[in-house]
């Protein structure tokens, strides 16, 4: 029996790209998921998904729970039952601009990969939804609980547990919370409900959400000054424009977050094996690899960063041919590059992941985060393309940790013989 339903009405706001596939490559290899009317949506199935996996065991038990279909030879067999929480689309609200993203898989020598080259279609970040859940509460039921349970899940789309879509640990799928409404009846207020428009907002009362920050990650927040230029490639198709200009997000120019873990996993890589580790299972497990049929997600969150002050600049060159050293004939093209902005990386690790069941701090994986970032400092690394000519370069302006700042020398000296034994994995 029902002893209480209540409602939620939720309005979100996209705080980074985002770009979840409808399985269909006729637009670009990765095209957007639209309703009848042409609308970009986050699907309920793709909600409910991480919603769930934000949870613990026991929570994902009371969400999603098991029920008894049969018995054959003395043993219960079960499936999963009813949820008893409904979540709805969420359906865009405002106008939202869509864009197409290049990209392209490059190997440890920041050279192309055959068959490599892929676009996507996304939104860009500010696109504002709306959409609904509903928590039906039965006898027996901990009514408690459950509303603990949805509640841990808003906070959690606050506190950037939750991101949706393709490349969430990348950059893309961050949300926000803007403002929440919430309605309750029980058996008593039957009538009350029966004239209940759960699709109108007015009919709800507001709620805040708290915010709570993860404490099962560590978030390093690195201040960035740009000395130079930098050039990560947009590719024009219009007649009379630049033949590639700076990556943009809503006309702002940004890092994505897969640039910033290319060179990073690149950088930490090399140091895992100077300093004797035989084997780079540890790095691919906290940072993620595609191998033939193999894929493993990334546990390391690295945001998209967005580049503020500075100039934009167009230059006109020539190429060079790689022989004679000379300029190539008829081989002009332009460029626009963005030029002394200022921006910040942000990486979110885990404070521990789990490897062949044995649990596995993150102390040994920020030792070499703060090596990159030394390197960062010291001018040693470049981002993007063109880092031949001086483009890419950062001064390092802060670094902190779960918003205190730190000192680097004394994560690297943290890194011992013992963490570099126990990284060799078979």
């Amino acid at each position: 029996m029902i002893i209480e339903r209540v409602y939620y009405y939720i309005k979100l706001k996209t705080l980074s790209p985002l770009s979840i596939g409808n399985g269909e490559d006729e637009l670009t290899d990765h095209d957007l998921i639209r309703d009848s009317q042409n609308n970009v949506f986050i699907p309920a199935t793709s909600l409910t998904g991480v919603f769930v996996h934000s949870l613990s065991k026991s929570e994902q038990e009371i969400i999603l729970p098991d029920v008894e279909i049969m018995e054959t030879s003395g043993k219960k067999v079960t499936d999963k039952g009813q949820s008893p929480l409904f979540v709805s689309d969420a359906v865009a609200t405002n106008e939202y601009k869509t864009s197409i993203r290049d990209g392209v898989a490059l190997d440890e020598d920041k050279v192309s990969k055959k068959g490599a080259k892929f676009d996507i279609e996304i939104v860009e970040k500010g696109m504002e939804l709306d959409f609904r859940m509903e928590l039906t509460i039965r006898e027996n039921d901990d009514a408690q609980k459950m509303k603990d349970i949805v509640k841990k899940i808003l906070s959690n789309i606050n506190n950037g547990t939750i991101l949706v879509g393709m490349k969430s640990k990348r950059g893309f799928g961050k949300l926000k919370i803007v403002e929440a409404y919430q309605k309750s009846f029980t058996k008593d207020t039957l009538n009350a409900l029966l004239e209940f428009d759960k699709y109108d907002c007015s009919n709800y009362e507001k709620v805040e959400i708290e915010r709570v920050n993860n404490e099962n990650y560590d978030v390093i927040k690195v201040q960035l000054k740009q000395k130079g230029g930098i050039s990560i490639r947009a590719y024009s198709a219009k007649a009379g424009e630049v033949d590639f200009e700076h990556i943009k997000s809503n006309g702002t120019p940004v890092i994505p977050g897969s640039s910033w873990n290319g060179m990073i996993k690149k950088e930490i890589s090399y140091y895992h094996d100077l300093l004797g580790a035989k084997s780079s299972r540890l790095i691919d497990e906290w940072f993620g690899y595609v191998d033939g049929n193999k894929a493993k997600a990334s546990a390391i969150i690295v945001s998209e960063s967005t580049i503020s002050g500075g100039k934009e600049m167009t230059i006109t060159r020539s190429v060079t041919d790689r022989f004679s050293g000379g300029s190539k004939d008829r081989a002009l093209f332009s460029e626009r590059a963005h030029f002394n902005g200022d921006t910040y990386l942000t990486l979110e690790i885990p404070k521990s992941i789990t490897i062949d069941d044995k649990k596995v701090s993150n102390s040994y994986i920020l030792g070499l985060i703060a090596l990159t970032i030394k390197d960062i400092e010291n001018g040693l690394v470049a981002l993007g393309g063109q880092t031949s000519i001086s483009r890419g370069i950062f001064e390092v302006k802060e670094v902190t940790m779960n918003d205190e700042k730190i000192d680097l020398d004394a994560l690297i000296q943290n890194i011992s013989l013992k963490d570099i034994e126990e990284a060799d994995y078979d």
